[in-house]
């Protein structure tokens, strides 16, 4: 009886974890995530209408992601039909649509995208660079 309680318990503890890591903080856009994703460690803050242009640099600030702690820059760009997409270096010719409503998931979308093409190599330090399309 004791062994199935441990077993329980464990699960129980590892499933309560996993939620706490996809879970938001108080405070933060709630499609923000922080999981494990075929191994990796992957992490997106999205930048909400408020923040989106830094005032400081007087240049805009796109969403964050990271894969296992390098970061991955992506940028906005924009799609035939005034719709607005983004992309990474990895997923350069794969636009997604990152939005509050419909395309609430993209940026999670393009972040497994990037781990499921990285396979078993990591980003490099250049990977977080990003890189302005032309208007």
């Amino acid at each position: 009886m004791l062994r199935y309680g441990a077993a329980t318990a464990a699960v129980a503890s590892g499933v309560a974890g996993a939620q706490m890591l996809a879970t938001p903080a108080a405070g933060k856009d709630p499609r923000d995530f922080e999981l494990e994703y075929r191994g990796k460690r992957i992490r997106g803050v999205h930048v909400g209408a408020a923040e989106v242009r830094s005032l400081a640099r007087g240049r805009s600030r796109s969403h964050e992601v990271w894969i296992n702690d390098r970061k991955l820059a992506v940028m906005e760009v924009d799609l035939p039909g005034a719709t607005v997409g983004f992309i990474s270096a990895i997923n350069h010719y794969q636009p997604v649509l990152i939005d509050t409503d419909r395309n609430r998931g993209g940026l999670l979308e393009l972040t497994r995208r990037a781990v499921d093409v990285l396979g078993d190599t990591e980003l490099t330090a250049l990977a977080g660079v990003g890189h302005e399309h032309g208007s």
